[in-house]
C-alpha cells in the first residue's frame, strides 16, 4: 500500500481556488499494475487544472478489489475526513474505483455526505436533479453487476482448469512446483513433507515439527522459518494423497471474511484422481487424518507427550494373544513406574493372563540386543554421525533428486510437444540444472571422503554413544531406526524373544 497524505502543492498567493479537493486511485485486478495508479493520477491531476482545484492531498489502494472497504488507504482517507480537513470533495477517476458494491458506497458517501465532504467522479458527472440521481444510481448498480459477472466467468474459467487437473492460481503447496499450469512434485521439498508427516505420526508436537525442521535448515514454502502454525494446512492437504481438489474452502460470509476451517458441500467441489502428483501414500494420509480427529475427540493415546521408546512401533506384542503391547504410568507409593502392558489384562474378565513388563527392565534389554548387532557393522560411521557434514549430506541428496525430477520432467513436456516456445530458454534452464547438480555431487564426494574410518576402540565407544541416543531421544531417526531394525519383539510373563531385521 503506497498513500500520500499531504500538501502536493502550496497555493500561491493571490490565487483563488473553487475547491480543496483530495483524490483517491484504485486497482485491483492481475491485468493492472502501477501504471493504472498514474493514469488516474495523471486525469485527475488535468482536471483539477481545468477547474481550478487544489489538490490537497493524495489516497491509493494497489491490488485491492473495491467490493468491501477493507483498504488501507481508502480507511485513511475516511478517518482524516472525521478530522475537519480542509478539503471538501474526493475526486475519483469513475465510480468504480470508489466501489463496486452499492451497499457500500451508499453507506460511506452518506457518511461522508454528514461531514459536508462530495464523491465526484471526473468521467461520470451526474447532475443534482432527480433523474441525475438516478443514473448515477444505475450507474453504482452496473458496476457492481460488472463486478459480479467478471468473477462469474472468471469461475467458469477456474472451474475448466480444475476439470483437467491445472493449477488455479496462487502459490503452489509445499512439495510442488508449477509447470504450464500443472503441479509437479518439487523432490527437495517432498521431503520436508515427508518428514512432518512421519513426525506428527510419531506424536511430535508442532513445537518439536518446527525445531526439528529450523534446525536441519529447511524453510518454507516463503523462504521463511517453520513455526507452530506451519503444519495444519499442509498435513490437511489432499493433493499429498494424490486427490486434486478445487473450490473446497467456504465462501465468504456477511463480513466478506472467509471461514477457512469450513468446507462446502462436495457435490459444489471438484475432486479428480492423480498418481503424478502423490508424495505422501494414502495408507498414512488416512492415518494421519485419523489421529486428528482423535485428538479433537480425547481419544487418542498419542495426546500423552510422555516417551515410550517401544510404543508407537507396531512391532511390541503380547506373546500370549498377540495383541499390540501398550505403555502407561502406574503410581505405586508415591512413585511412578513405566510399564508395558497387554490391553486384553486389562479388560472385564481379564481375557489374557500376561501381565506385563516394566520399562526399565524391557527397554535395556532390546537396546542392548540391538547395539550387539551394530558392533559387527562394517558401515557403523554412516549409523551414528550428528555433524553438521552428515545433515549436509542428506540436504545434497534431495537436492540433488529434486534438479532430476526437474529436469525430467522439462524434457517430458518438450517431448511431448507442450513447449514450442523459448526452446532457448529451457536450454539454459536444463544447463543451468546440470551445473548445479554437477557442482552438489563434487560437494558430496567431498563430504564422503572426510569421514575417517573407525578404529576398535573408536567403535566401542560410539556403541555406548548410539545406546544412549536411541535410549533417550524422542527424534524421528531415533524411532525409524527402531522400525527397521526391529520386526518383532514379543513379551509373556517370563520370557522375551526379539526378532530383528538388520543383519
Amino acid at each position: 500500500m503506497k498513500m500520500y497524505n499531504k500538501t502536493i502543492h502550496e497555493a500561491e498567493d493571490g490565487v483563488t481556488y473553487r475547491d480543496t479537493v483530495v483524490a483517491y486511485m484504485r486497482y485491483s485486478s492481475d491485468n493492472q499494475d502501477e501504471h493504472s495508479i498514474e493514469y488516474q493520477r495523471q486525469a485527475i491531476t488535468e482536471y483539477c487544472k481545468k477547474e481550478n482545484c487544489f489538490l490537497y492531498a493524495e489516497y491509493w489502494d494497489e491490488a485491492y478489489t473495491g467490493t468491501n472497504d477493507r483498504r488501507p488507504s481508502l480507511q485513511k482517507m475516511i478517518s482524516d475526513a472525521g478530522e475537519n480537513p480542509p478539503w471538501h470533495t474526493i475526486l475519483v477517476f469513475d465510480y468504480s474505483r470508489w466501489f463496486r458494491n452499492t451497499s457500500y458506497s451508499t453507506l460511506y458517501e452518506i457518511t461522508l455526505l454528514g461531514l459536508g465532504i462530495d464523491v465526484f467522479s471526473i468521467t461520470e458527472q451526474f447532475d443534482t436533479s432527480s433523474e441525475g440521481i438516478l443514473m448515477r444510481d444505475v450507474k453504482k448498480a452496473f458496476n457492481a453487476f460488472t463486478s459480479r459477472n467478471i468473477a462469474k466467468f472468471t469461475l467458469a474459467g477456474m472451474v475448466t482448469n480444475a476439470k483437467n487437473g491445472e493449477h488455479c492460481g496462487g502459490v503452489p503447496p509445499l512439495g510442488y512446483d508449477i509447470v504450464n499450469k500443472k503441479l509437479v512434485i518439487n523432490e527437495y521439498e517432498a521431503e520436508i513433507v515427508r518428514r512432518i508427516f512421519d513426525m506428527y505420526e510419531n506424536n511430535y508436537s508442532y513445537k518439536q515439527m518446527a525445531e526439528e525442521l529450523n534446525g536441519m535448515g529447511y524453510r518454507t514454502k516463503f523462504d521463511q522459518p517453520f513455526t507452530y502454525n506451519s503444519f495444519s494446512s499442509i498435513l490437511h492437504q489432499e493433493k499429498y494423497a494424490g486427490t486434486y481438489v478445487w473450490n473446497k474452502a467456504s465462501g465468504k460470509g456477511a463480513s466478506g471474511k472467509r471461514n477457512s476451517h469450513k468446507a462446502k458441500a462436495e457435490e459444489e467441489q471438484i475432486r479428480r484422481e492423480d498418481d503424478t502428483i502423490v508424495i505422501i501414500p494414502r495408507a498414512q494420509f488416512d492415518r494421519v487424518q485419523k489421529m486428528f480427529v482423535d485428538r479433537q475427540n480425547g481419544t487418542a493415546t498419542s495426546k500423552s507427550r510422555r516417551f515410550y521408546l517401544l510404543g508407537s512401533g507396531g512391532f511390541l506384542k503380547c506373546a500370549e494373544c498377540g495383541s499390540l503391547m501398550i505403555g502407561e504410568v502406574v503410581k505405586s507409593h508415591g512413585r511412578s513406574y513405566k510399564y508395558y502392558y497387554c490391553p486384553n489384562h486389562k479388560k472385564a474378565g481379564k481375557k489374557c493372563s500376561n501381565v506385563g513388563i516394566k520399562a526399565k527392565i524391557l527397554e535395556p534389554f532390546v537396546i542392548n540386543a540391538l547395539v550387539k548387532d551394530i558392533y559387527q557393522r562394517q558401515d557403523l560411521i554412516s549409523l551414528y554421525n550428528t555433524s553438521d557434514e552428515k545433515d549436509r549430506m542428506y540436504q545434497i541428496k534431495n537436492q540433488i533428486a529434486g534438479l532430476e525430477k526437474a529436469s525430467k520432467n522439462l524434457i517430458k513436456e518438450i517431448a511431448s510437444g507442450k513447449i514450442t516456445e523459448a526452446i532457448d530458454d529451457v536450454r539454459a534452464t536444463l544447463n543451468d540444472i546440470a551445473e548445479r547438480k554437477q557442482l552438489l555431487s563434487e560437494e558430496l564426494e567431498q563430504l564422503k571422503r572426510s569421514i575417517a574410518p573407525l578404529s576398535e576402540c573408536d567403535r566401542r565407544a560410539l556403541c555406548k554413544k548410539i545406546a544412549n541416543l536411541i535410549y533417550k531421544s524422542e527424534s524421528l531417526e531415533a524411532k525409524k531406526y527402531l522400525k527397521e531394525a526391529i520386526k518383532e519383539i514379543t513379551v509373556s510373563n517370563d520370557n522375551i524373544e526379539i526378532l530383528m531385521n538388520i543383519a
